[in-house]
């Protein structure tokens, strides 16, 4: 009999427990957890947007290399497995084009009357009609005198205008073309002036210093000294 006792006693005291748990203390269900009470998801600060942005354009870039890389071997692929057209289209196509002018034809420098022109409306003071006489004189021909001399007129056509930009691409073709004329030095003269008044100084100083190393004994080579001295 008092064996029994202390495990009666244990189980009444378990029921008593049992019976004093309220509904506040007993764990609440997951559903009843209010959305307001989550844990909010952290937005991405402004450098984890920059990585990301950066992730993206090099995922980009590697796509537009791959794209590259494919149209460059399909360039190098034979012709005759590129194109699958009948050569009847390619005899329309040239019978079209028979009767206009070739991009050298256009490009042709000017003959002995056309710079005698040029010369006459330059003289009078038309630097544009004699510029627009001498448009395909820029590359200097063949290299023979008119050549020379029409691609002379066209820069000094185009200094008298203004247009710098004409002047020094055509006076360094020029200087070096007909490196050994006299008219060299002065193309590397209005070279360098148009070079200084477009605001590049240092490169115009170079270009006169080039101009005086290279035809010392010219009277540009003077006047070039002459402006690096003035502008010291």
């Amino acid at each position: 009999m008092n064996i029994r006792i202390p495990a009666l006693l244990t189980g009444i005291l378990i029921l008593n427990a049992c019976a004093n748990i309220t509904p506040d203390t007993a764990p609440r269900p997951i559903e009843d957890v209010s959305a307001d009470n989550a844990i909010p998801y952290p937005e991405p600060d402004m450098q984890s947007q920059i990585h990301q942005l950066g992730v993206e354009i090099t995922r980009l870039e590697q796509h537009i290399e791959t794209l590259e890389t494919r149209i460059r071997q399909l360039e190098r692929r034979p012709v005759s497995s590129r194109s699958t057209r009948s050569p009847q289209p390619l005899a329309a196509a040239s019978d079209m084009t028979a009767n206009s002018p070739s991009a050298s034809e256009e490009s042709a420098p000017p003959s002995s009357n056309t710079y005698s022109e040029a010369l006459k409306k330059y003289r009078s003071g038309n630097y544009a009609a004699a510029a627009e006489l001498l448009k395909g004189a820029d590359s200097g021909g063949s290299g023979s005198d008119n050549d020379r001399n029409s691609m002379y007129l066209l820069m000094q056509s185009h200094q008298r205008l203004g247009n710098c930009e004409s002047v020094i691409n055509i006076g360094r073709r020029f200087a070096v073309r007909f490196r050994s004329t006299n008219q060299a030095a002065e193309a590397l003269f209005s070279v360098g002036s148009c070079q200084y008044q477009m605001q590049q100084q240092d490169i115009a100083r170079d270009t006169w210093r080039k101009l005086i190393h290279s035809y010392p004994d010219s009277p540009a080579a003077k006047r070039a000294y002459a402006r690096l001295q003035k502008r010291r």
